[in-house]
């Protein structure tokens, strides 16, 4: 007998012909309207809420899906760091024509965002009963997200984290104890923070001066009694596995290495850079420990009212040859994570069901998605082909892109940058020599950076692969070929300074 989730392709007709999803009108909110292509697989994404824009979400989303896009960078025409404001001013200013337009839909309206924010929450209870949140709320995520928690409860859970790791007072650390007890370094994690920040690398007293004082002025009278986790800096890769609690059980992603800090790319030591699911080169025991980690995570989860995806990062040590030789849970994201977006995409070239799927079946109470069929799912994961790079301004200030770069499937012919054919997904690829420029590609007339609100290291787009990105020896670095291929897209890309503009509302 064929299991359900034997294949995409198969899932697919069981979902068309038993109507899982027939009357759901659904509306996405991340930071990027990509991001709502990871539950297109399923059914189409009426709406789009988002932090970012692009070319791509207006040849794409708007032109070829009809997906109605509110953007807050499409109206403002500036792109920077600062993702609070999004949360906290764009539904009040404009859940009106937000509410106007999904008012014309005939059906059950679910917001699925990429985590709920207390913006989110406030439209969906002024607007009424009519729209269903298909995601934890911020008192349910933000109590998995405080980043003391896991370590708290890490014996409880069975699961290792950092040796030496321990919990502490913002007002109560001590950089000179601290650099005599971490020789190598440390990390200090504030516990509730916007998703991927909230990690500080000290290497030194002026990393540590700094940190302190950028979260003084936050902070401000709570500082002293912020909590705050302090771990040693480890030296190995960081890894990553998402996961869903789903009907009782837990279904499981394949891991993947995160880069992070790069130099090359970045000047913050914790700043997310890009995903290898390519390499494949995860000893059999470490990959199976990864796997029970997450689940445990998972079970952990959802025994205190969690529900669908989450994602588990890990740290690591390595030998004198740089293999990987201790994993530790670093912490857990309680929410849909970044890889989540284009993983998908990679799974369903595989004819693997992508693990969003879990999500929507949680939340909407699909009872045929049943533990034994998430057993053999997690059994039978297939290996993934894909790696994605992420890009920044590498320079402070405010920036155009005058290149006309614009989302495609790419080659190169030698140091020279050919464009394809059009497309914004790697499954559109036709081989490993092709790979893709895409997801807030910037468009014509934004403005990158902002003097008040981040003019550094200004996200710019993704390149996905089918190869591997790693520096074979040293997991922590993207390899040299996809340093020089970066350096001509961002070449390509033709930055050019500018006069910074004003957001909307904002005074000079």
């Amino acid at each position: 007998m064929a299991r359900l989730l034997e294949s995409l392709a198969a899932l697919k007709k069981t979902i068309a012909a038993r109507g899982w999803f027939r009357d759901v009108r659904l509306a996405y909110q991340g930071f990027g309207p990509l991001g709502a292509h990871m539950f297109a697989h399923f059914l189409p994404v009426s709406h789009i809420v988002a932090e970012y824009y692009g070319e791509e979400v207006r040849t794409y989303l708007e032109g070829e899906w009809g997906a109605t896009v509110f953007s807050a960078e499409k109206e403002s025409g500036v792109r920077h760091n600062e993702s609070s404001l999004f949360n906290r001013y764009y539904y009040p200013d404009h859940g009106a024509e937000i509410a106007a337009s999904l008012n014309r839909l005939q059906g059950r309206v679910c917001f699925i965002p990429f985590q709920t924010t207390t913006g989110l929450e406030e439209f969906l209870f002024r607007h009424g009963s009519r729209y269903h949140l298909l995601q934890n709320s911020t008192i349910v995520q933000n109590y998995f997200d405080y980043k003391a928690r896991l370590a708290w409860s890490a014996k409880e859970i069975g699961i290792p984290i950092p040796p030496d790791s321990h919990v502490t007072l913002f007002g109560a650390l001590d950089y000179a104890r601290l650099a005599d007890e971490f020789e190598c370094g440390f990390v200090i994690q504030v516990p509730l923070s916007q998703a991927g920040g909230g990690t500080h690398f000290v290497f030194s007293r002026g990393d540590f001066d700094r940190i302190v004082a950028e979260n003084r002025a936050a902070l401000g009278p709570f500082f002293d009694k912020t909590q705050v986790k302090i771990t040693p800096f480890l030296s190995g890769p960081s890894l990553n596995c998402t996961g869903c609690v789903v009907n009782g059980a837990v279904a499981l992603s394949p891991p993947d290495i995160q880069i992070v800090g790069d130099p090359h790319f970045v000047e913050i030591p914790g700043q997310y850079i890009g995903s290898d699911f390519a390499l494949n080169a995860f000893e059999p025991e470490h990959r199976k420990l990864i796997l029970d980690i997450t689940a445990r995570v998972g079970a952990w989860m959802g025994a205190r009212g969690y529900r669908g995806n989450f994602g588990v990062d890990f740290l690591s040590t390595v030998d004198a040859r740089n293999r990987i030789k201790e994993i530790y849970v670093s912490e857990v994201n309680a929410r849909i994570v970044g890889e989540s977006q284009y993983m998908a995409d990679w799974q369903a070239m595989a004819d693997c069901v992508p693990l969003t799927f879990f999500h929507l079946a949680e939340w909407l109470n699909i009872d045929e998605v049943t533990p034994a069929e998430i057993a053999a799912y997690n059994a039978s994961l297939p290996p993934l082909a894909g790696s994605a790079l992420l890009l920044y301004t590498r320079e402070k200030g405010t920036f155009r892109a005058a290149g006309g770069v614009t989302s495609g499937i790419y080659r190169f012919d030698g140091d020279r940058l050919a464009r394809l054919r059009d497309g914004y997904l790697l499954s559109q690829t036709g081989g490993a020599e092709e790979f893709v420029i895409t997801n807030g590609i910037p468009w014509d007339g934004l403005v990158l950076g902002h003097p008040r609100y981040g003019d550094r290291n200004v996200f710019l787009c993704y390149l996905l692969t089918r190869e591997s990105i790693v520096q074979p020896g040293n997991w922590r670095l993207v390899n040299e070929r996809w340093r020089r291929r970066a350096d001509l897209v961002y070449k390509a890309l033709g930055l050019t300074p500018c006069p910074p503009r004003l957001l909307p509302g904002e005074k000079a």
